[in-house]
């Protein structure tokens, strides 16, 4: 009987620190981000995954706002990669995932100079055990490697940041950033102004 408890207890401690690590990683970036440790940030992002992520929500939104005179979906896909790359090379840099998880803000992508100061979708305090556990409770597995985690989590839905972290080996990394409408419309009126 004492051997079952001891296993049990066991297996209920590594469950709860698997369970955990996703966020202990996210608050390791969210140091990262706000020290602006570069090798930090590329050590822990997965730049060409990232790239994925952003270009299929970009250009999702980008092709439903042209016309595309009959032009077939693989084509206007190849031509609206094209128009959007430039776009999306200025996301894909450490620099970049600073201003963006920092703020809110791509100051390089948008354009915008000041920084508003309030946003700050990982800088969560993890002494508040009501904010951590709604952060929690809102995040979404996907199997046992890959998690979703809304920031900031008192935000509405359209507000909100959900990035995913993939396990791979032993470490958490971002591997893809849903952007918040309003961003996505920004970045989209860029793409548009580009093409002109």
């Amino acid at each position: 009987m004492r051997w079952t408890l001891r296993i049990s207890f066991l297996l209920f401690l590594a469950w709860a620190i698997f369970m955990v690590s996703p966020f202990v990683a996210l608050y390791d970036l969210s140091k990262a981000i706000e020290a602006r440790d570069m090798d930090q940030i590329t050590e822990r992002v997965n730049f060409n995954a990232l790239r994925v992520s952003l270009a299929r929500q970009i250009l999702g939104e980008y092709l439903k706002t042209q016309d595309l005179d009959g032009l077939g979906q693989q084509a206007a896909a190849q031509a609206g990669t094209a128009v959007l790359n430039p776009v999306l090379e200025e996301l894909i840099t450490p620099q970049a995932v600073i201003d963006l998880l920092d703020d809110g803000q791509l100051q390089q992508a948008t354009g915008a100079q000041d920084r508003n100061g309030g946003f700050f979708p990982l800088g969560f305090d993890t002494a508040s055990l009501g904010k951590a556990w709604r952060t929690f409770i809102m995040s979404e597995t996907q199997g046992f490697r890959a998690i979703t985690i809304p920031l900031p989590a008192d935000e509405p839905r359209g507000n909100q940041f959900k990035i995913t972290l993939r396990l791979r080996a032993t470490t958490w990394r971002l591997t893809g950033i849903e952007l918040p409408e309003p961003l996505k419309e920004e970045l989209i009126k860029r793409a548009a102004a580009a093409t002109k």
